[in-house]
């Protein structure tokens, strides 16, 4: 809706007294006692405005302001003569809309506002006013300028804007409560598959002994026999992880980090996948200088080594090899190289997601797709990372990326490392 301005040449009239009958420009003749009830509307008006806390305005073609009645508490009073404040138009919870306006330029498109909330400032603080006005039109349908209300909304939108963070934070922790239940369902599955692997091992290594019970063979057995108790200690740690974890109340939750050395670590693990090795004949050779300290825990990193061995000799060729590399500096890095059959782009990009083989569940290779995603989420756990290069056909390298200790040097005394034949490597005596 717009208004034309022919009728305030009545409401000057009104004040010039001792006239009985006023021509306006449209040629019709106002009586003193019409005047009058013009008058008393304006009054009306005016103090509804005042009532509600609003002031009303009236601008010219150029935004400044002709005419202004009442005016906030907290804010300056318009002045005639002054340009009214550009502000930029915001929402109702103080954000900035998008694209970008101001009011000068809502104003300059002579259409009617409603209600519409510009952040202006003034005396050295951030106010918000809500504006609604229709546009003044000359006889001819130019714009002359606006009349309209404006009213200070600074603690609504303050009131709303806490209101919303607060919701957002009740949302957010809705959904993290959420993502914590299912991931508790997750954890289960995922200690589960870790746990089947020593479980594995133990019963593999017992049959041999059932199997292999001559005198003759005393010297396998008492290897297999200490196999299986490292191995159990293994579960036994397995499960020290298990209930931190669950006392943390996530699978992400963060666990205590100490220096550790890197090296054995990775001899432990290496001791842990030598059944499956031999069995197909991968060759692992271990290149590292011991002592390596990095900051993590000790069960999760060995964790996180087990399950990326296995993947390296599963998915590997038969009688390839996995090589791991041990360097220090600002991290300590791990990396294990494969002679596999390698990932491609898109198979990367799945790499991670719970229960996904990447196509291997249609192998006769035993898994439930959750290895990496443990690893990956343990590393997270200590401060760590883990990162893949990859070329079909060419195998595959996983890096490890710890947080280096800020002080590294311990003396460490070095001995042979009990692999198999096929290792190749060295490590600090445990």
């Amino acid at each position: 809706m717009c208004i034309k301005v022919d009728g305030d040449e009545a409401l000057r009239a009104a004040n010039r007294p001792g006239v009985d009958a006023v021509a306006t420009g449209s040629g019709v003749a106002w009586t003193p006692a019409q005047l009058q009830e013009t008058l008393l509307l304006t009054q009306r008006l005016e103090d509804v405005a005042r009532a509600c806390g609003d002031w009303i305005w009236e601008t010219d073609e150029r935004h400044r302001y002709t005419w202004a009645h009442g005016a906030t508490l907290a804010m300056p009073a318009p002045r005639i003569g002054d340009v009214i404040p550009r502000g930029r138009v915001v929402n109702w919870l103080g954000e900035p809309e998008a694209p970008a306006r101001d009011f000068h330029g809502v104003l300059a498109l002579g259409e009617p506002i409603v209600r519409l909330v510009t952040e202006e400032q003034a005396n050295g603080q951030t106010y918000y006013v809500s504006r609604s006005a229709v546009a003044l039109l000359h006889a001819d349908g130019s714009l002359r300028g606006y009349r309209g209300s404006a009213r200070d909304v600074t603690q609504s939108i303050e009131a709303k804007a806490q209101l919303w963070r607060r919701d957002e934070a009740l949302r957010l922790a809705k959904e993290q409560a959420e993502a914590s239940s299912q991931a508790k369902s997750v954890l289960v599955s995922k200690m589960g598959h870790e746990l089947r692997t020593p479980l594995n091992a133990i019963v593999g290594l017992a049959q041999l002994i059932q199997m292999r019970s001559a005198p003759g063979d005393r010297a396998s057995v008492e290897g297999w026999i200490a196999q299986i108790a490292k191995t159990g200690w293994h579960m036994v740690d397995l499960l020290d992880m298990l209930m931190e974890l669950g006392r943390a109340g996530a699978v992400n939750a963060l666990i205590p980090s100490q220096p550790i050395d890197v090296v054995e670590a990775v001899c432990d693990a290496m001791h842990m996948v030598e059944r499956e090795a031999l069995a197909r004949s991968i060759t692992i050779a271990f290149h590292g200088a011991a002592p390596v300290l990095a900051m993590g825990d000790r069960r999760a990193i060995r964790q996180v080594l087990v399950n990326l061995l296995n993947n390296a000799i599963k998915y590997n060729r038969e009688g390839g090899w996995v090589r791991l590399d041990v360097t220090d500096g600002a991290q300590t890095r791990i990396d294990i190289q494969d002679t596999g059959p390698g990932l491609s782009d898109e198979q990367i990009g799945r790499l991670y997601r719970p229960f996904e083989r990447l196509g291997a569940e249609t192998s006769d290779v035993q898994g439930h797709g959750l290895g990496l995603l443990i690893c990956k989420e343990l590393l997270a756990s200590v401060g760590g990372t883990i990162e893949v290069r990859s070329t079909l056909g060419q195998g595959t390298t996983f890096t490890v990326s710890l947080p280096a200790p800020e002080c590294c040097a311990q003396a460490a005394v070095r001995v042979p490392c009990k692999a198999s034949d096929g290792h190749r490597s060295s490590c600090r005596a445990a």
